[in-house]
């Protein structure tokens, strides 16, 4: 048994726990990404951090230890006050996929933020289990695949239309380059289809072969051709037009594969058109 694995970890770091608080393990190697990469531990509870814990209330802080002789563990502290405000947002996220009026005000969540609830959803519960079902529940970790589709749905939608203008100005080179980011946020949302709601993007591509057989080789293959399309000579604008409608078909399937998602949320800024 490794000297780092949850149960080592929580015989040394459950004293500094109060009743109050929910200690999760995170990260690499609890999440099913690199089980051999170093520890990391998530600390939630009210007010400030227990003694021996570096942190401020109302700042997300990291703070790097060693405990019982093992590798230094990467250790941060959330309050609840801060959890209690990203619920808030969270509402706001579900609200918005019901009620149209609602859309045009889509709340944002920051990749620090979705780093979190991943981390507060794929995590291991070490202590105070019955906090952090209580967590989970209010934070709808159930459904963050879900807001996580919808979030890169229209940022999909926004890439796009940046493409079809720079391809309007002429200018086939940025367009070329704004087609990967449409690519980017396809492949995010493709993911969360599957459930994955990792916002690190340097891992999606790893992930997508990880869930290859969930998405379909086809689907996987269509979006890593946007990832590395780029215009090329005098076709180039003609390339990444037709490789748009490639998008948008993918963009089709994505809202096929994910019922919860609203059409009207994802589908209303996305206007195909035939190459």
């Amino acid at each position: 048994m490794r000297n780092d694995d949850p149960k080592t970890l929580a015989r040394h770091i459950v004293p500094l726990v109060r009743p109050s608080d929910v200690l999760f393990a995170v990260g690499p190697a609890f999440d099913g990404r690199d089980p051999w990469a170093a520890p990391q531990l998530l600390l939630i509870g009210p007010g400030q951090p227990p003694r021996g814990v570096t942190a401020t209330v109302g700042a997300m802080r990291w703070g790097t230890y060693s405990v019982a002789g093992s590798d230094p563990v990467r250790l941060g502290f959330w309050t609840s006050q801060e959890l209690s405000a990203i619920a808030e947002t969270v509402e706001h996220l579900a609200l918005a996929a019901r009620v149209p009026a609602v859309r045009a005000h889509f709340p944002r969540l920051d990749t620090g933020t979705r780093k979190l609830l991943h981390d507060l959803r794929r995590g291991e519960v070490l202590a105070g289990a019955s906090e952090a079902a209580l967590w989970r529940e209010r934070l709808g970790l159930d459904q963050l695949h879900v807001y996580v589709a919808a979030i890169h749905l229209r940022r999909f939608a926004a890439r796009r239309r940046q493409a079809e203008g720079l391809l309007d100005d002429g200018d086939v080179e940025d367009a070329g380059w704004m087609l990967s980011e449409c690519g980017a946020e396809l492949l995010a949302a493709l993911l969360a289809t599957t459930g994955e709601t990792n916002p690190r993007r340097h891992w999606h591509p790893r992930l997508l072969r990880l869930h290859e057989k969930t998405v379909g080789a086809d689907e996987a293959a269509c979006v890593l051709r946007l990832l590395r399309h780029g215009p090329c000579g005098r076709d180039g604008a003609d390339a990444i037009r037709a490789a748009l409608w490639d998008a948008d078909r993918l963009h089709a399937q994505i809202l096929r594969r994910c019922p919860s998602l609203p059409d009207s949320s994802a589908r209303s800024a996305t206007v195909a058109r035939n190459p």
